[in-house]
């Protein structure tokens, strides 16, 4: 009996012992996963913050180009009549209000010294437009003080952040020139910030307590999802309204803010969106922009422990679970002479269960972090394909360049030598192509064989639209050429063919396009020579024509579909400029634009003229 109990003994010391050393190990542990943890989480934070920054710049850079197509459209001139100006333009002055969404309500026109000529108000809940007095915009260009440099040289496409009455604004700014190129004036809209974050920003989503905001270089908020916060510096006027707060944190915060262009940390500030603000333990990550003349820090904050609940609440449940066992294991060794064998063993068997248990739980935990780390690892590597594609093409398409140039007596390695170039070069073509709309080009005409520039056209845009749409195409060869530029082209048939597909998304069968390059109609041909007399006699025409089996355009509407911001669809899915776009294109080069269309689809006819 004795031996006996000197084994449960050993056996009680060395269950202790190991029960210790798992409690050290699980707080070692729980050290490190936090740590990785938090990196993880602050990595996530900069890659939101980095397309929070981009749907800021995007977004801001839409409206000053809707203010250029309102200024293009309207023709304004310095002597206008308002009156007239409004009669002659309501509908696209309305339309560009609606656009907006309520972040703006007056426009206004300055000559160039920055006196306001006459000014507009819109009503956003009667939809209306009205002439108003230009002693409501003075604010607006008295609290501008970015105003006078940009007079004196009008590059940007937007004034720095200002505030009026504890509320943020950016002025937009379209020169107005003459027909002789001086400077006429300037339309100016006046955007409310919050109206845009609410608009745009709002709605963020993490998947735990967090929000986005900006500030400016002084530290002051501009955008922030409780309206209160916004024109308050981040510590002096907080300290005026919480002076009991700490804001060590803060201060370290914007220290680090003011000194770098982007960066991540963890500090303890408050939620400023609660009633009764607590202090809360906060990871960030921040990155400066510019947006026209405004420089401002966006940052996205997160609840440290609410993304680390579910770890924290693990491990702290494991320790506690183990500390208890450890202390019912010393309680259990005093009284453990008295109980029979059957129970000791019975009393092992549940400690072997319960600590079976904890295994089982901590390996589903390490599974689904390590599936985690891969996904977001994946994602990562997703974005540099292409880039790492044409790294890798380069030098082989250089290499089999040379080696063609070194055997040009080896017929039979040339030959394979070509086929290897011409895969590589097929390869960099598919690169580039997937790219080929998002850059910005200059405006460079060439001549160019317009069927080859339709089929290279049609096959990029194929490869970006749904698979389901069946996209057809057909090209008589050797029609002749015509000086353009390709991107114009390019544009003209994206903007018809991404019509075209919205206009099939209703189609209960097949969603069809075709895409057609044939000689213009003689009777066409012979009036268009007769009104283009600047032409040569042998000029030809040709048409292209871009049809679908949508439902067709309601007479109704006919005439307005290319007007600017004129639009039939839902606001995420159009901005009414696309069509607008193509009738610019068709204008730029004195070509001919047609409509054919009925319930069982629509054709657009663009008919061009090309040298044989």
């Amino acid at each position: 009996m004795k031996r006996t109990n000197k084994v449960v003994n050993v056996m009680i010391a060395a269950l202790a012992l190991f029960i210790i050393v798992s409690v050290f190990f699980a707080v070692r542990g729980f050290s490190i996963i936090r740590k990785t943890t938090t990196a993880s989480g602050q990595d996530f934070l900069l890659q939101s913050t980095e397309y929070v920054g981009k749907v800021i710049q995007l977004s801001m850079k839409n409206r000053h180009q809707s203010l250029n197509y309102l200024a293009i459209d309207g023709n304004l001139k310095n002597g206008d009549n308002p009156e007239t100006y409004l009669n002659n333009s309501y509908s696209a002055l309305a339309t560009f209000f609606d656009s907006l969404n309520g972040e703006a309500d007056s426009l206004f026109y300055i000559d160039p010294n920055g006196t306001p000529i006459y000014a507009f108000q819109w009503n956003d809940k009667t939809k209306q437009v009205t002439i108003a007095d230009v002693k409501t915009v003075q604010p607006f260009i008295r609290h501008d003080l970015s105003l006078q440099q940009l007079l004196a040289k009008p590059t940007a496409q937007n004034s720095a952040s200002y505030f009026i009455d504890k509320k943020a604004y950016v002025n937009f700014y379209q020169e107005i020139k003459t027909e002789t190129g001086t400077t006429n004036g300037y339309l100016v809209l006046p955007l409310n910030l919050q109206k845009f974050y609410k608009n745009f920003l709002q709605d963020f989503e993490l998947d735990y307590k967090g929000y986005p905001m900006i500030k400016d270089q002084s530290m002051t908020v501009v955008m922030h999802p409780v309206e209160k916060q916004v024109g308050l510096n981040i510590i002096t006027d907080r300290e005026k309204l919480y002076p009991d707060f700490d804001y060590s944190d803060l201060k370290e915060l914007e220290k680090y803010q003011l000194s770098h262009k982007s960066g991540k940390l963890t500090y303890k500030s408050y939620w400023w969106d609660e009633d009764q603000p607590k202090e809360v333990l906060k990871i960030s990550a921040f990155e400066w922009i510019d947006v026209g003349l405004a420089h401002w820090v966006v940052a996205v904050n997160a609840d440290y422990n609410e993304r680390n609940d579910d770890l924290i609440n693990f491990v702290i449940v494991l320790s506690l679970l183990l500390v208890l066992l450890l202390l019912l294991i010393s309680i259990f060794s005093l009284f453990i002479h008295n109980f029979r064998k059957k129970e000791r063993i019975e009393e092992e068997n549940k400690v072997l269960i319960e600590t079976q248990k904890q295994q089982k739980m901590q390996h589903k935990l390490e599974l689904e972090l390590y599936q985690r780390n891969k996904m977001e690892t994946v994602g990562l590597l997703t974005t540099s394909i292409v880039h790492d594609m044409n790294n890798f093409l380069t030098p082989i398409i250089g290499n089999i360049q040379l080696l063609l140039e070194e055997y040009q007596d080896n017929p039979v390695l040339i030959a394979d030598l070509e086929e290897i170039l011409h895969s590589a070069q097929k390869g960099k073509q598919l690169s580039a192509n997937v790219l080929r709309f998002s850059k910005n080009q200059n405006s460079i005409k060439e001549w160019i064989d317009v069927a080859a520039a339709v089929s290279v056209a049609t096959h990029l845009i194929k490869e970006i639209i749904p698979k389901k749409v069946q996209l057809e195409l057909s090209l008589q060869e050797n029609l002749g050429t015509a000086k353009l530029d390709e991107v114009d082209l390019q544009n003209l048939i994206y903007n018809l063919i991404t019509n075209a597909y919205q206009a099939t998304k209703s189609n209960s069968g097949a969603q069809l396009i075709h895409v057609s390059l044939e000689q213009a109609a003689k009777e066409l041909s012979e009036k268009l020579k007769k009104t283009r007399t600047h032409l040569h006699p042998e000029t030809r025409f040709v048409t292209l024509k871009i049809s679908d089996n949508g439902p067709g355009i309601p007479q109704e509407i006919l005439a307005k579909i290319f007007e600017p911001f004129f639009t039939t669809k839902a606001a995420d899915e159009g901005t009414g400029l696309g069509l607008f776009a193509v009738a610019s294109i068709v204008s730029k080069y004195e070509w001919h634009l047609a409509i054919d269309t009925s319930p069982d689809g629509t054709t657009f006819l663009i008919t061009l003229p090309v040298s044989p």
